[in-house]
């Protein structure tokens, strides 16, 4: 560990004068001190009173929701061999759920806290105020942080949040899909669920003021639901072409993906019928280059999965508030022209 008397002999300075600056005493120059200062932390300085909380290993709990989706399983691989593992001292706790029932989320906050004794958690929240109001009791009343990832939850008094823009990721879905339609035509809105988890709603809610904003000739069926199952999706799908002859666009908010494609395959309408889809993942790539998808919307899984835990340990060890609190990933967009293997990795 980096003493004081360390820095004063790289400094020319006495040991007073580095404790000084780095303790804000009166009795030195403004220039010394902010040398003094900036060799300190070249030199990784760490304060005294500051050291047993860096040294000490954080407990970080993480708990994920849809752990089939082909994201998720993404998310999963990142947190499970959290790359900055053996430079940061934390142990991430992961716990998933294959659906998105709000009591079992509870029940795995509540053993991630009571039972592993996490100091910290990242959150991939569940749209409902039982949610919130757990936030705010581990922040407020238990003193252990929270990170959200994926999806926000308001009025939440989280440290932070680490995700898309989920409206503007639907408002790029509807630009795309539009562009393909060539502004005319119908589209089909199929989503993932009708509660639970708000990613479906708000991709909804951005798709349909787009292309009423720029595509006002396009007419956006009643959306459907699929509740998460690829056969329901393609019998949706099924129908919707059958009796609709005007169906030139499909755009799915989250799963039955794989439904809608089968459904165009039987049909004979891949590459008559486009379709735009989100997430990143070896499955839909596949759609893809098949082509019975057009485009996919990404939302930086890497990001997702690993700068949660660097907020909670800066906040844990040297309570160092992110900025921003909410950190918004990137958009990205896929099609058969720029799909790489290293976009799964």
């Amino acid at each position: 560990m980096v003493t004081m008397q360390q820095i004063a002999e790289a400094c020319g300075v006495s040991r007073g004068t580095v404790d000084r600056a780095l303790h804000d005493k009166p009795g030195i120059r403004p220039e010394v001190a902010a040398r003094v200062r900036e060799t300190a932390r070249a030199m990784g300085y760490i304060p005294a009173r500051l050291a047993p909380a860096l040294l000490k290993t954080w407990r970080i709990g993480v708990v994920l929701h849809s752990a089939a989706s082909g994201f998720v399983q993404r998310l999963c691989a990142l947190f499970e061999h959290f790359p900055d593992g053996e430079l940061l001292p934390v142990e991430i706790i992961l716990r998933t759920m294959d659906g998105v029932d709000v009591q079992h989320q509870l029940a795995l906050i509540d053993e991630l806290v009571e039972i592993e004794r996490i100091d910290g958690l990242a959150l991939m929240p569940l749209a409902h105020a039982q949610i919130r109001d757990k936030i705010n009791d581990l922040s407020e009343r238990r003193g252990i942080p929270v990170v959200t990832l994926n999806t926000d939850i308001s009025d939440a008094n989280r440290l932070a949040y680490i995700g898309p823009d989920n409206i503007a990721s639907g408002r790029s879905a509807a630009a795309l899909l539009g562009l393909a339609m060539g502004g005319t035509g119908h589209v089909l809105p199929i989503t993932g669920q009708r509660s639970g988890h708000y990613a479906d709603s708000q991709r909804l809610t951005g798709f349909t003021a787009e292309l009423g904003d720029s595509f006002p000739d396009i007419q956006i069926l009643h959306p459907a639901c699929s509740f998460l199952d690829s056969r329901l999706s393609e019998r949706i799908a099924l129908r919707a072409i059958e009796s609709d002859p005007a169906l030139t666009g499909i755009y799915l908010t989250s799963a039955g993906r794989s439904g809608v494609c089968e459904a165009l395959r039987k049909t004979g309408s891949v590459g008559k019928i486009h379709v735009v889809i989100h997430d990143i993942t070896p499955a839909n790539a596949e759609m893809v280059r098949s082509g019975a998808v057009d485009f996919i919307i990404g939302q930086d899984v890497l990001t997702q999965g690993t700068r949660p835990i660097h907020i909670l340990y800066d906040y844990l060890a040297g309570r160092r508030m992110p900025e921003p609190r909410m950190q918004i990933t990137d958009i990205s967009i896929k099609f058969r022209c720029n799909l790489i293997d290293a976009d799964f990795r």
